[in-house]
């Protein structure tokens, strides 16, 4: 992962190489990119403080005008890079469109997309911040910094009213279209383990046994994870880990 923690959100589009097909739907119009960034991040530093944590500063949500999913927190200039929808390229809305077939919602293209990419991952990425202002990230393999995201950002999740807060629905619409993909992982290994051995490889864009269509399976094992253990991993637990340097 790049030091801006650009792979672990940008990667996160590797979710959707596996389903390939398809065309895009029409735009709508619901809120803007931003403005939904900007309403999640408002609600975590909230959420947070409420669990009395002492931020030094508050993340910037930005748009970026990119035709691929490009969804990270950049240690770089301390902000949340979201995609839109309608800059996306003829390929990836495709990609979305098959995925929002087999997702439990029934969303269209754009909505599925909005679901995951300007939605749901957000905290996930906010994680990082939390990650970032601690001081932990660099000392974190790239396996325990992940799935510690993933964990806030579903604890994050699980505090909201109404369906937002239905964590056990929202994963299993993300994550149904992963559920006949086989494990990457060789036998006689785990998925931990495999993921930390390859991962920096993976994320300076070099060939190798970890690529975007199989990470997408070990993002999805995290979610599953991630909810399944969530009574264990509440929120302001979560936060005072990640307590500002």
């Amino acid at each position: 992962m790049q030091s801006s923690c650009a792979a672990g959100g940008r990667i996160l589009a590797g979710l959707i190489a596996l389903v390939v097909s398809g065309g895009a739907s029409a735009p709508s119009t619901a809120p803007s990119v931003k403005q939904i960034g900007e309403t999640i991040r408002d609600r975590f530093i909230r959420s947070a403080r409420a669990c009395g944590a002492t931020l030094p500063f508050v993340p910037a949500v930005a748009v970026n005008p990119t035709k691929s999913i490009d969804v990270h927190y950049s240690f770089d200039d301390r902000t949340v890079h979201l995609t839109d929808w309608a800059n996306l390229d003829a390929e990836s809305r495709a990609a979305i469109t098959a995925w929002s077939a087999k997702g439990t919602f029934g969303l269209p293209p754009e909505g599925m997309y909005r679901e995951m990419f300007n939605s749901f991952i957000v905290p996930h990425e906010l994680g990082h911040y939390l990650q970032d202002i601690a001081g932990r990230w660099k000392g974190m393999s790239r396996w325990n910094a992940e799935l510690e995201a993933n964990r806030i950002g579903i604890a994050f999740w699980a505090l909201q009213r109404g369906p937002e807060g239905n964590v056990e629905a929202r994963v299993e619409n993300i994550t149904r279209f992963l559920d006949g993909v086989p494990s990457p992982v060789p036998a006689g290994d785990t998925p931990e383990a495999f993921l930390n051995r390859h991962y920096e490889a993976f994320s300076r864009g070099e060939p190798g046994p970890l690529n975007a269509m199989n990470y997408s399976w070990f993002q999805a094992l995290m979610f599953k994870t991630a909810l399944r253990e969530r009574r264990q991993h509440p929120f302001c637990k979560l936060v005072a880990l990640n307590k500002a340097a």
